[in-house]
């Protein structure tokens, strides 16, 4: 039986050898752009448009994405390329560190997803 750990994305990446390759579930902000799918500890405003979100503080790479039933109820936004989602979630899944992840190995962090759950959330005003 595989053991799942909850755990903040502050204690994660305090210590991330700790869950290297281990099942754990985080609450985090889910954000799907051009060249970009991660989970962040925040979004913030782009400062582009009014009201246009991006992934914002520390972010790992959500390896395959996640289910389309989630994915279908995130907000959206449009900026340039394709239509953006994001929305706050919850992930179980595979976490690994110390390689290159995501596009064009960007990041230092990865979760490869087997459960999501989208939580409720509202975007500011």
């Amino acid at each position: 039986m595989t053991v799942t750990q909850n755990v903040t994305l502050s204690q994660l990446l305090a210590r991330p050898i700790q869950y290297n390759d281990k099942i754990i579930t985080i609450e985090g902000f889910y954000f799907h752009g051009f060249e970009v799918i991660v989970l962040s500890e925040k979004l913030e405003y782009s400062g582009h448009t009014p009201g246009h979100f991006v992934p914002g503080g520390k972010m790992i790479w959500i390896e395959g994405g996640i289910p389309l039933e989630v994915f279908a109820n995130l907000y959206r936004q449009g900026m340039m390329g394709p239509t953006e989602r994001y929305g706050k979630v919850r992930i179980t899944g595979k976490f690994q560190y110390g390689g290159t992840y995501g596009h064009l190995g960007a990041y230092t962090y990865q979760i490869t997803p087997s459960k999501v759950e989208l939580l409720p959330w509202s975007p500011p005003k």
